[in-house]
């Protein structure tokens, strides 16, 4: 399915900024970019219910100020996600099918930013704050096989597990880097595709839709924060970088199995990060992407006035 960006909202509508860029006020009260035919693109950050407990509370208002942030912090993968469809419509359906990103968090992300998406001719990217341009996140796209592809560890252990019961909690002396962890089985079923497009991305492009959609970047990037799960309890979390290598276009409808291996563990300022190297494989067993995730599993508590870790 070739991407466009004509998805039909039914009683969305669209609105007009001072600046001349488009944007789809849906039902549920936030708005969504509509891309431009440039290189530059407004968007405005949104999460529903910022204010409810969330299993990571960091994304949370409460358990995000606990940590000394303003607000509830935006997921990493989500606003990737929001990027993602900008790189889509640049670089077209073949770099779903055999392309890669990497992407670092510099900055949080808070629900109601006005964001700027800034693609260069090269394929390095930047997401700042509009109001002052701080870089919130930035990195390097292309299509093909990414430079670094061959230093991502590629996981053996690929039969399903179940959960962990019970789940160990994930403490930075015990991290067992090396070895390879439970494997994650998904069924990923075109009605919960529709519904992750739409409620979580509000996305536009037509290709994340319908019964032959293809699989959203971003969830693609947030497998490895499921994976970890399956065998640990930990959080709350912040997503802090993703090296992401697309090998095939995934498609809705189907199960998959996310494997891994993990990397590293260290600190760094109080905080205790995690790096792990996993494979997302289809039905046929066939590699759909690999991605490098690192994220920070213990983090340390600011002073109420610091604001300034990656999200």
């Amino acid at each position: 399915m070739i991407c466009t960006n004509a998805h039909n909202y039914g009683r969305a509508t669209l609105l007009l900024n001072r600046a001349g860029i488009v944007f789809r006020s849906a039902d549920s009260g936030y708005a969504r970019w509509t891309p431009m035919p440039s290189h530059r693109h407004h968007l405005q950050a949104f999460m529903k219910n910022p204010d409810a407990e969330k299993s990571n509370a960091i994304h949370s208002t409460s358990g995000a100020k606990d940590y000394g942030f303003q607000g509830a912090l935006v997921g990493g993968a989500t606003a990737y996600g929001w990027a993602a469809s900008l790189f889509v419509e640049t670089l077209g359906n073949q770099w779903l099918d055999f392309g890669w990103a990497h992407v670092r968090f510099r900055q949080p992300v808070y629900p109601g930013d006005d964001l700027v998406v800034v693609l260069d001719d090269d394929g390095s990217f930047e997401v700042r704050r509009d109001i002052d341009e701080v870089c919130c996140f930035s990195g390097e796209i292309g299509r093909g096989e990414a430079p670094w592809l061959g230093d991502i560890g590629v996981p053996s252990r690929r039969p399903p597990e179940s959960i962990a019961d019970p789940l160990p909690d994930l403490v930075l002396e015990d991290v067992p880097v090396g070895e390879e962890l439970r494997t994650r089985e998904v069924h990923l079923s075109v009605a919960d595709a529709g519904a992750y497009a739409r409620d979580k991305q509000v996305e536009t492009l037509d290709c994340f839709y319908g019964s032959d959609a293809s699989i959203h970047p971003a969830w693609i990037a947030e497998q490895p924060i499921h994976w970890l799960h399956h065998s640990y309890n930990y959080g709350p979390s912040i997503h802090t970088e993703s090296r992401i290598q697309h090998l095939r276009e995934g498609r809705v409808g189907q199960t998959y199995r996310v494997a891994g291996i993990c990397r590293d563990a260290y600190e760094r300022k109080g905080h205790h990060y995690i790096v792990n190297d996993t494979e997302i494989r289809d039905a046929a067993d066939r590699a759909v992407a690999r991605v490098q995730h690192t994220a920070i599993f213990r983090v340390r508590k600011l002073e109420a006035k610091r604001s300034d870790q990656p999200n």
